[in-house]
């Protein structure tokens, strides 16, 4: 099976500091990759660098076997979507405006808006729940409002690969649940592949399917999500020790951090 995304010894450097170092990992369709670290690991250089934001020092990136230098900004934007850590309030349109915006990729300035423009943001609003508040200005939504436009705006990108940073960071427990909640949907119901870069170490173990886990700008563990909840690696990972418990509904082991005695 061709692997959708595929990165070989990627290293970043930006002022003469090391960003990344030797990182390699690949995804199938439909895959779900959780990115875990500390602070400072490396997490959201390596979604930018994944999108071409920022350079690599040395290494590869090709989706679908196409080097990510060889791709335009447009062809890129129709292989891969991004959700971004924001609040939204600086966003200075309506909803559906920004919605609209996800089609940038198959349009250019002067060409029409098409029955088929209409029909696939309908879809993105219609699985995102997002209709109710359309013509609301982006500054007047809750946090978890905001979460749900923005990936109404990626899935109009038709992408099949979405990236998330972070986007549970700025929400309650609530809203946390319900887009954890879509995201599952959109892998499992609509086969969109997932890079999640995130820091709910119980979450990425019991839906994503592969856990990156970075330390340093290193990789420090790459593998199956169920194996991840080890203290051996969580201790190493986060320099904190934990205790296990199994969650009341589900069965599944839970990760808490070593109150100090």
């Amino acid at each position: 099976m061709t692997a959708l995304l595929e990165v070989h010894n990627l290293s970043v450097t930006a002022a003469n500091q090391t960003l990344l170092s030797d990182i390699s990992f690949q995804l199938q369709q439909g895959d779900y990759l959780c990115i875990l670290g500390p602070n400072g690991a490396g997490k959201s250089t390596l979604l930018k660098a994944l999108m071409g934001i920022i350079p690599f020092e040395s290494g590869a990136i090709s989706i679908n076997k196409t080097p990510l230098p060889q791709l335009t900004q447009k062809q890129l934007a129709r292989q891969m979507s991004y959700v971004p850590q924001t609040h939204g309030h600086s966003l200075p349109f309506t909803v559906v405006d920004f919605i609209k915006m996800g089609r940038y990729a198959y349009h250019t300035a002067f060409s029409d808006w098409l029955s088929a423009d209409q029909d696939i943001m309908d879809h993105a609003i219609n699985i995102t729940n997002t209709g109710a508040f359309l013509q609301r200005q982006m500054q007047t939504l809750s946090g978890g409002e905001v979460q749900r436009v923005m990936i109404a705006a990626a899935l109009c990108q038709q992408t099949p690969l979405l990236l998330l940073d972070e986007p549970t960071s700025f929400l309650d427990p609530h809203h946390q649940v319900d887009v954890h909640q879509l995201i599952c949907q959109l892998n499992q119901q609509h086969n969109i592949s997932i890079i999640e870069v995130s820091h709910n170490l119980n979450h990425a173990a019991q839906h994503s399917k592969q856990i990156l886990a970075l330390k340093q700008g290193k990789k420090l563990w790459y593998g199956e999500s169920s194996q991840l909840l080890k203290s051996s690696h969580l201790e190493n990972l986060y320099d904190q020790q934990f205790v296990f418990t199994t969650h009341p509904q589900t069965g599944s082991t839970i990760a808490l951090p070593r109150e100090p005695s």
